[in-house]
């Protein structure tokens, strides 16, 4: 008996550092990559097929939340004197850097010849398929299933037209 509620100690320990210290981790790791490989991308999308101004605005309120989020929390660690608790920064670090990440690319939205940007760079061998939502959105199926919709700026038939060229089905 006594060996079976070590290994439920264990199990939940696994489950709470995996969810509260290894995914933000990995989050905040995956985001400076990100943030680190901007320039390569930015060369890789090759020439502009139509710039798409940027839709959504970040605002600094969501800049200013997080910075406070952080410095509190590394507030009350150094107050407490209490160094574990430096690991909360890691909830906030994350989404911080993907604001500024999406922030970045959303400067390049638009349609390239070798792929889409959208908040985040989307080559068109990842794009499965594409489908008209009304006469200035289209919205894109990934190949892993995932799906984002993209303004064509008034210039919907230059878009369809290119994705034609490119091999890329329309859905029914």
């Amino acid at each position: 008996m006594n060996n079976l509620a070590n290994y439920q100690h264990i199990i939940i320990f696994l489950i709470f550092f995996i969810h509260f210290f290894l995914i933000p981790s990995i989050g905040m790791i995956v985001n400076f990559y990100r943030l680190g490989s901007i320039k390569k991308q930015i060369n890789r999308f090759g020439e502009e097929i139509l710039k798409i101004p940027e839709t959504r605005k970040i605002k600094k309120g969501l800049y200013i939340y997080y910075i406070l989020m952080i410095l509190l929390v590394v507030l009350l660690a150094v107050s407490s004197k209490e160094p574990l608790i430096f690991i909360n920064v890691l909830f906030f670090i994350p989404a911080f850097l993907d604001i500024i990440v999406r922030k970045q690319y959303s400067k390049y939205n638009g349609f390239y010849a070798n792929g889409i940007v959208m908040e985040k760079f989307f080559e068109w061998e990842k794009i499965f398929s594409w489908k008209k939502i009304d006469e200035d959105k289209l919205s894109f199926l990934n190949k892993n299933g995932s799906r984002f919709d993209s303004s064509t700026n008034h210039n919907q038939q230059l878009i369809i037209d290119f994705l034609t060229e490119k091999g890329i089905k329309e859905e029914k």
